[in-house]
């Protein structure tokens, strides 16, 4: 908490990419996998293949999907007219240390991201791991 107390006020630019409910929408299967990136390249075939072998594994038989946590923030920087995300200004919350956020309207703004367009990113992504 102290960490993001720091974060958060410190004045400088702030993007937050929430995990629950933004980011964690973010995901893959792997029939998608399979049918987008296995035998494409090497790089592709690489990375579907040892997301597939280590979800069947976790899943046990079930079924399953993979959010990609860390192709978001990248995805942010390329994120020319909101093609992949939208997102607000808001003032810079205030960590809490019952878990919740106070909030100070006075406070420097931060860009908040609340929404991941989904499959126009996983488009580009796949895109770019077959080119």
């Amino acid at each position: 908490i102290a960490a993001a107390r720091v974060v958060f006020g410190c004045g400088m630019p702030v993007i937050q990419l929430p995990c629950r409910g933004v980011v964690d929408a973010f995901t893959v299967s792997g029939a998608e996998l399979e049918k987008w990136l296995v035998g494409k390249t090497p790089l592709a075939d690489y990375l579907a293949k040892n997301t597939i072998r280590e979800a069947e594994a976790y899943a046990k038989g079930t079924a399953w999907t993979r959010p990609i946590w860390d192709v978001t923030a990248v995805a942010w920087l390329l994120n020319d007219g909101n093609r992949f995300m939208t997102s607000y200004l808001m003032p810079a919350p205030i960590p809490e240390y019952d878990h919740h956020y106070a909030f100070d309207y006075t406070r420097h703004m931060i860009r908040y991201v609340n929404w991941i367009h989904r499959d126009a990113l996983m488009t580009d992504l796949l895109y770019r791991l077959t080119r």
